[in-house]
Protein backbone atom coordinates (compact mmCIF):
# COMPACT_ATOMS: atom_id res chain seq x y z
CA UNK A 1 0.00 0.00 0.00
CA UNK A 2 2.98 2.28 0.39
CA UNK A 3 3.14 2.67 -3.42
CA UNK A 4 0.24 5.14 -3.18
CA UNK A 5 2.30 7.29 -0.83
CA UNK A 6 5.36 7.04 -3.08
CA UNK A 7 3.35 8.13 -6.12
CA UNK A 8 2.06 11.13 -4.17
CA UNK A 9 5.57 11.97 -3.00
CA UNK A 10 7.00 11.80 -6.52
CA UNK A 11 4.25 14.11 -7.71
CA UNK A 12 4.74 16.60 -4.87
CA UNK A 13 8.53 16.75 -5.37
CA UNK A 14 9.01 16.33 -9.13
CA UNK A 15 12.72 17.25 -9.09
CA UNK A 16 13.77 15.26 -6.02
CA UNK A 17 15.67 12.00 -6.00
CA UNK A 18 13.56 9.52 -4.02
CA UNK A 19 15.20 6.33 -2.74
CA UNK A 20 13.19 3.52 -1.13
CA UNK A 21 14.03 1.15 1.72
CA UNK A 22 12.13 -2.10 1.31
CA UNK A 23 12.18 -5.58 2.74
CA UNK A 24 14.92 -7.48 0.95
CA UNK A 25 13.51 -9.14 -2.16
CA UNK A 26 11.08 -6.33 -2.95
CA UNK A 27 13.86 -4.35 -4.63
CA UNK A 28 13.45 -6.74 -7.58
CA UNK A 29 9.88 -5.57 -8.20
CA UNK A 30 9.03 -2.69 -10.59
CA UNK A 31 8.15 -0.28 -7.77
CA UNK A 32 7.56 3.45 -8.36
CA UNK A 33 10.85 5.19 -7.70
CA UNK A 34 13.12 8.03 -8.79
CA UNK A 35 16.37 6.79 -7.35
CA UNK A 36 17.71 3.61 -5.74
CA UNK A 37 15.74 0.83 -4.08
CA UNK A 38 17.61 -0.44 -1.01
CA UNK A 39 16.75 -3.88 0.34
CA UNK A 40 17.00 -4.58 4.09
CA UNK A 41 16.44 -7.84 5.97
CA UNK A 42 16.31 -7.39 9.73
CA UNK A 43 17.20 -11.06 10.24
CA UNK A 44 20.29 -11.04 8.03
CA UNK A 45 21.55 -7.46 7.71
CA UNK A 46 23.39 -5.57 10.45
CA UNK A 47 21.02 -2.84 11.64
CA UNK A 48 23.72 -0.35 12.62
CA UNK A 49 25.80 -0.93 9.49
CA UNK A 50 22.74 -0.28 7.36
CA UNK A 51 22.01 2.95 9.25
CA UNK A 52 25.64 3.96 8.65
CA UNK A 53 25.19 3.25 4.95
CA UNK A 54 22.12 5.50 4.88
CA UNK A 55 24.10 8.26 6.62
CA UNK A 56 26.66 8.21 3.80
CA UNK A 57 23.93 9.25 1.34
CA UNK A 58 23.43 12.62 3.10
CA UNK A 59 19.66 12.56 2.72
CA UNK A 60 17.73 15.77 3.46
CA UNK A 61 14.46 14.12 4.48
CA UNK A 62 13.03 10.71 5.30
CA UNK A 63 9.44 9.49 5.57
CA UNK A 64 9.06 6.62 8.02
CA UNK A 65 5.93 4.67 7.08
CA UNK A 66 6.20 1.65 9.43
CA UNK A 67 4.93 2.40 12.96
CA UNK A 68 7.77 0.53 14.65
CA UNK A 69 10.37 1.95 17.01
CA UNK A 70 13.20 0.30 15.08
CA UNK A 71 12.32 1.94 11.76
CA UNK A 72 12.40 5.39 13.38
CA UNK A 73 15.64 4.54 15.19
CA UNK A 74 17.32 3.55 11.94
CA UNK A 75 16.53 6.91 10.34
CA UNK A 76 17.59 8.75 13.52
CA UNK A 77 20.96 6.99 13.52
CA UNK A 78 21.37 7.87 9.84
CA UNK A 79 21.43 11.55 10.94
CA UNK A 80 18.78 12.58 8.42
CA UNK A 81 17.70 16.13 9.45
CA UNK A 82 13.97 15.86 8.63
CA UNK A 83 12.38 12.61 9.79
CA UNK A 84 8.62 12.51 9.17
CA UNK A 85 6.64 9.76 10.85
CA UNK A 86 3.29 9.17 12.49
CA UNK A 87 3.18 10.05 16.15
CA UNK A 88 3.72 7.26 18.65
CA UNK A 89 4.64 7.93 22.31
CA UNK A 90 7.46 5.39 22.24
CA UNK A 91 9.32 6.91 19.31
CA UNK A 92 8.34 10.57 19.02
CA UNK A 93 11.78 11.72 20.22
CA UNK A 94 13.33 10.00 17.21
CA UNK A 95 11.17 11.88 14.69
CA UNK A 96 11.40 15.44 13.45
CA UNK A 97 8.54 16.09 13.12
CA UNK A 98 6.17 13.48 14.52
CA UNK A 99 2.86 13.91 12.72
CA UNK A 100 -0.47 13.53 14.50
CA UNK A 101 -3.35 11.79 12.73
CA UNK A 102 -6.56 13.77 12.27
CA UNK A 103 -8.55 10.83 13.62
CA UNK A 104 -7.87 7.79 15.78
CA UNK A 105 -5.56 5.24 14.13
CA UNK A 106 -7.29 2.43 12.23
CA UNK A 107 -10.49 4.42 11.76
CA UNK A 108 -9.37 5.50 8.27
CA UNK A 109 -7.63 3.59 5.53
CA UNK A 110 -3.91 3.04 6.05
CA UNK A 111 -3.17 4.83 2.77
CA UNK A 112 -4.92 7.92 4.15
CA UNK A 113 -2.75 7.67 7.28
CA UNK A 114 0.38 7.53 5.12
CA UNK A 115 -0.74 10.53 3.07
CA UNK A 116 -1.14 12.54 6.29
CA UNK A 117 2.66 12.78 6.34
CA UNK A 118 2.57 14.93 3.20
CA UNK A 119 0.07 17.41 4.69
CA UNK A 120 -1.21 18.26 1.22
CA UNK A 121 -4.81 17.09 1.42
CA UNK A 122 -4.39 13.97 -0.71
CA UNK A 123 -6.79 11.08 -0.15
CA UNK A 124 -6.85 7.43 -1.24
CA UNK A 125 -9.16 8.57 -4.07
CA UNK A 126 -6.30 10.67 -5.42
CA UNK A 127 -3.62 8.00 -5.11
CA UNK A 128 -4.33 4.27 -5.21
CA UNK A 129 -1.73 1.55 -4.58
CA UNK A 130 -0.14 0.79 -7.92
CA UNK A 131 2.14 -1.95 -9.21
CA UNK A 132 2.52 -1.86 -12.97
CA UNK A 133 3.53 -5.29 -14.25
CA UNK A 134 4.41 -5.42 -17.93
CA UNK A 135 4.00 -8.73 -19.84
CA UNK A 136 7.74 -9.03 -20.72
CA UNK A 137 8.69 -8.73 -17.03
CA UNK A 138 6.10 -11.33 -16.01
CA UNK A 139 7.20 -13.68 -18.79
CA UNK A 140 10.83 -13.42 -17.69
CA UNK A 141 9.94 -14.30 -14.08
CA UNK A 142 7.89 -17.33 -15.13
CA UNK A 143 10.30 -18.90 -17.61
CA UNK A 144 11.09 -21.74 -15.18
CA UNK A 145 7.43 -22.39 -14.38
CA UNK A 146 5.88 -22.37 -17.84
CA UNK A 147 5.44 -26.16 -17.89
CA UNK A 148 3.62 -26.02 -14.54
CA UNK A 149 1.19 -23.19 -15.14
CA UNK A 150 -2.10 -23.66 -17.00
CA UNK A 151 -3.08 -21.02 -19.54
CA UNK A 152 -5.90 -19.69 -17.37
CA UNK A 153 -6.23 -20.08 -13.62
CA UNK A 154 -7.59 -18.86 -10.31
CA UNK A 155 -5.26 -18.41 -7.33
CA UNK A 156 -5.92 -19.32 -3.69
CA UNK A 157 -3.60 -18.02 -0.96
CA UNK A 158 -4.82 -19.69 2.26
CA UNK A 159 -2.05 -18.39 4.51
CA UNK A 160 -1.61 -15.22 6.55
CA UNK A 161 1.57 -14.84 8.59
CA UNK A 162 -0.27 -12.82 11.24
CA UNK A 163 -2.03 -15.90 12.63
CA UNK A 164 -5.11 -18.14 12.45
CA UNK A 165 -7.52 -15.29 13.25
CA UNK A 166 -6.84 -14.02 9.73
CA UNK A 167 -7.04 -17.42 8.00
CA UNK A 168 -10.24 -18.66 6.40
CA UNK A 169 -10.55 -22.41 7.14
CA UNK A 170 -8.57 -24.66 4.81
CA UNK A 171 -11.56 -26.98 4.42
CA UNK A 172 -13.56 -24.00 3.14
CA UNK A 173 -10.94 -23.36 0.44
CA UNK A 174 -11.22 -27.03 -0.52
CA UNK A 175 -15.00 -26.84 -0.71
CA UNK A 176 -14.78 -23.68 -2.82
CA UNK A 177 -12.40 -25.47 -5.19
CA UNK A 178 -15.03 -28.18 -5.65
CA UNK A 179 -17.69 -25.59 -6.41
CA UNK A 180 -15.42 -24.01 -9.02
CA UNK A 181 -14.90 -27.35 -10.77
CA UNK A 182 -18.29 -26.91 -12.41
CA UNK A 183 -16.96 -23.74 -14.06
CA UNK A 184 -13.95 -25.60 -15.45
CA UNK A 185 -11.47 -23.48 -13.51
CA UNK A 186 -7.85 -24.50 -12.91
CA UNK A 187 -6.62 -23.48 -9.44
CA UNK A 188 -3.15 -22.65 -8.15
CA UNK A 189 -2.47 -22.55 -4.40
CA UNK A 190 0.32 -20.14 -3.45
CA UNK A 191 2.03 -19.35 -0.17
CA UNK A 192 5.13 -19.96 1.91
CA UNK A 193 6.66 -23.34 2.68
CA UNK A 194 4.71 -23.27 5.96
CA UNK A 195 1.51 -23.15 3.88
CA UNK A 196 2.43 -26.30 1.93
CA UNK A 197 0.29 -28.61 4.13
CA UNK A 198 -2.67 -26.28 3.56
CA UNK A 199 -2.13 -26.55 -0.18
CA UNK A 200 -1.99 -30.33 0.01
CA UNK A 201 -5.23 -30.43 2.00
CA UNK A 202 -6.96 -28.18 -0.54
CA UNK A 203 -5.86 -30.21 -3.58
CA UNK A 204 -6.57 -33.64 -2.09
CA UNK A 205 -8.51 -35.61 -4.70
CA UNK A 206 -8.71 -32.62 -7.06
CA UNK A 207 -6.56 -33.01 -10.17
CA UNK A 208 -7.28 -29.45 -11.34
CA UNK A 209 -5.62 -27.93 -8.27
CA UNK A 210 -1.83 -27.38 -8.18
CA UNK A 211 -0.03 -26.73 -4.89
CA UNK A 212 2.89 -24.30 -5.38
CA UNK A 213 3.25 -23.22 -1.74
CA UNK A 214 6.92 -22.70 -0.92
CA UNK A 215 7.94 -23.21 -4.53
CA UNK A 216 7.92 -19.64 -5.87
CA UNK A 217 10.07 -16.59 -5.34
CA UNK A 218 8.45 -13.23 -4.58
CA UNK A 219 8.85 -12.13 -8.19
CA UNK A 220 7.35 -15.38 -9.46
CA UNK A 221 4.41 -15.01 -7.09
CA UNK A 222 3.77 -11.46 -8.31
CA UNK A 223 4.00 -12.55 -11.94
CA UNK A 224 1.55 -15.41 -11.34
CA UNK A 225 -0.90 -13.05 -9.64
CA UNK A 226 -0.59 -10.57 -12.51
CA UNK A 227 -1.89 -13.20 -14.93
CA UNK A 228 -4.56 -14.78 -12.72
CA UNK A 229 -8.26 -14.47 -13.47
CA UNK A 230 -9.03 -14.18 -9.77
CA UNK A 231 -7.40 -14.27 -6.34
CA UNK A 232 -9.25 -15.62 -3.29
CA UNK A 233 -7.31 -14.68 -0.18
CA UNK A 234 -7.25 -13.62 3.43
CA UNK A 235 -6.12 -10.14 4.48
CA UNK A 236 -2.53 -10.78 3.41
CA UNK A 237 0.38 -9.58 1.33
CA UNK A 238 -0.96 -11.36 -1.76
CA UNK A 239 -4.23 -9.46 -1.31
CA UNK A 240 -2.44 -6.09 -1.33
CA UNK A 241 -0.24 -7.03 -4.30
CA UNK A 242 -3.28 -8.04 -6.34
CA UNK A 243 -5.10 -4.86 -5.35
CA UNK A 244 -2.14 -2.77 -6.52
CA UNK A 245 -2.31 -4.53 -9.90
CA UNK A 246 -6.11 -4.05 -9.98
CA UNK A 247 -6.82 -7.68 -10.76
CA UNK A 248 -10.13 -9.35 -9.77
CA UNK A 249 -10.10 -10.55 -6.17
CA UNK A 250 -12.17 -11.77 -3.25
CA UNK A 251 -10.72 -10.66 0.10
CA UNK A 252 -11.87 -12.39 3.30
CA UNK A 253 -11.47 -10.48 6.57
CA UNK A 254 -11.54 -11.98 10.05
CA UNK A 255 -9.92 -10.31 13.05
CA UNK A 256 -8.64 -7.26 11.16
CA UNK A 257 -10.42 -4.13 9.95
CA UNK A 258 -11.88 -3.94 6.48
CA UNK A 259 -11.83 -0.15 6.94
CA UNK A 260 -8.12 0.12 7.70
CA UNK A 261 -6.68 -2.27 5.12
CA UNK A 262 -9.47 -2.95 2.60
CA UNK A 263 -8.07 -3.48 -0.91
CA UNK A 264 -8.41 -0.19 -2.82
CA UNK A 265 -9.27 -1.96 -6.04
CA UNK A 266 -12.40 -1.42 -8.16
CA UNK A 267 -12.24 -5.13 -9.06
CA UNK A 268 -12.25 -6.30 -5.43
CA UNK A 269 -15.07 -7.76 -3.37
CA UNK A 270 -14.47 -7.78 0.37
CA UNK A 271 -16.24 -10.16 2.74
CA UNK A 272 -16.45 -9.09 6.38
CA UNK A 273 -19.25 -9.94 8.79
CA UNK A 274 -18.80 -7.06 11.20
CA UNK A 275 -19.45 -9.15 14.29
CA UNK A 276 -19.53 -7.41 17.67
CA UNK A 277 -16.19 -8.95 18.62
CA UNK A 278 -14.40 -7.79 15.46
CA UNK A 279 -12.13 -6.24 14.51
CA UNK A 280 -10.15 -7.42 17.53
CA UNK A 281 -6.73 -7.53 15.78
CA UNK A 282 -5.89 -10.70 17.70
CA UNK A 283 -3.70 -13.40 16.16
CA UNK A 284 -5.76 -16.11 17.83
CA UNK A 285 -9.51 -15.93 18.56
CA UNK A 286 -9.88 -15.12 22.25
CA UNK A 287 -13.22 -16.97 22.32
CA UNK A 288 -12.01 -19.96 20.32
CA UNK A 289 -14.90 -19.95 17.84
CA UNK A 290 -13.44 -17.95 14.89
CA UNK A 291 -16.99 -17.02 13.87
CA UNK A 292 -15.76 -13.98 11.92
CA UNK A 293 -14.23 -16.44 9.46
CA UNK A 294 -16.28 -19.62 9.81
CA UNK A 295 -19.60 -17.87 9.22
CA UNK A 296 -18.38 -16.81 5.77
CA UNK A 297 -19.21 -20.01 3.89
CA UNK A 298 -17.74 -21.37 0.64
CA UNK A 299 -21.19 -20.83 -0.88
CA UNK A 300 -21.03 -17.16 0.14
CA UNK A 301 -17.68 -16.75 -1.59
CA UNK A 302 -18.77 -18.66 -4.68
CA UNK A 303 -21.82 -16.41 -5.00
CA UNK A 304 -19.56 -13.34 -4.98
CA UNK A 305 -17.28 -14.89 -7.59
CA UNK A 306 -20.23 -15.20 -9.95
CA UNK A 307 -20.67 -11.43 -9.71
CA UNK A 308 -17.16 -10.87 -11.07
CA UNK A 309 -16.73 -11.34 -14.80
CA UNK A 310 -13.47 -13.20 -14.38
CA UNK A 311 -13.55 -14.81 -17.82
CA UNK A 312 -12.79 -11.37 -19.26
CA UNK A 313 -10.12 -10.47 -16.70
Amino acid sequence: MSTAFVDALLNQFPDATVDLIVKRGFEELPLPCRGTILGFDKRKDNFFEFAKKLKSHDYDRAYVLPPSFSSALMIFLAKIPERYGLRNPFRNFLLNPSVKLDQKSRTNHLVREYLTLLKNGETPKDYLPSLKIRPPWAHQQLKNLESTLPKDYIVFTPGAIYGPAKQWPVEYFSELAKLLKHDGQQILVLGTKDDYPKGEAIKEGLDYVVNLCGMTSLCELVAILSKSRLLVSNDSGAMHITAAMQRPQIAIFGSTSNVWTIPLNPKAITLHLGLKCSPCYKRVCRYGHYDCLKKITPQDVYKQITLLNINEA
